[in-house]
């Protein structure tokens, strides 16, 4: 079974030839274990729980925010709460339990481009190796 760093990973190898030129994206790197000591220096730097993964600026002031989970991965209380405080700012915000489900998402708000069908290929074969 896939692992969601595997998951996105291979989304964000594909947002680097699929995104439309001018999109700003980055990861939000706010996952995974760390030591007690790295969580107090990250905490007081400002990091909070349920930040999603990926972050996306889109024209007109638009953003968007996508949590990846594996099949089976739920939200977390932290994640439910900040998924509901950015909808209700009126960010764009999804959960995405495959490969597909976050390019759906990613093409409805504007973020993937229209590459010719054999540059978009080899780029999703890429995905699956």
């Amino acid at each position: 079974m896939i692992s969601e760093h595997q998951l996105q990973a291979s989304l964000c190898a594909y947002l680097k030839v699929a995104a439309k030129p001018g999109i700003f994206w980055t990861a939000i790197g706010n996952g995974g274990r760390r030591s007690i000591g790295v969580a107090m220096k990250l905490k007081r730097e400002g990091v909070q729980r349920g930040t999603p993964d990926l972050l996306f600026v889109l024209p007109e002031g638009r953003t968007a925010f996508l949590e990846m989970k594996i099949k089976g991965g739920k939200l977390s209380p932290e994640q439910k709460a900040v998924r509901d405080q950015f909808r209700a700012l009126g960010h764009n915000w999804a959960v995405a339990k495959s490969f597909d489900e976050a390019c759906d998402f990613l093409r409805s708000v504007g973020v993937l481009g229209n590459l010719p069908s054999k540059e978009a290929n080899q780029a999703k074969e890429k995905v699956s190796e």
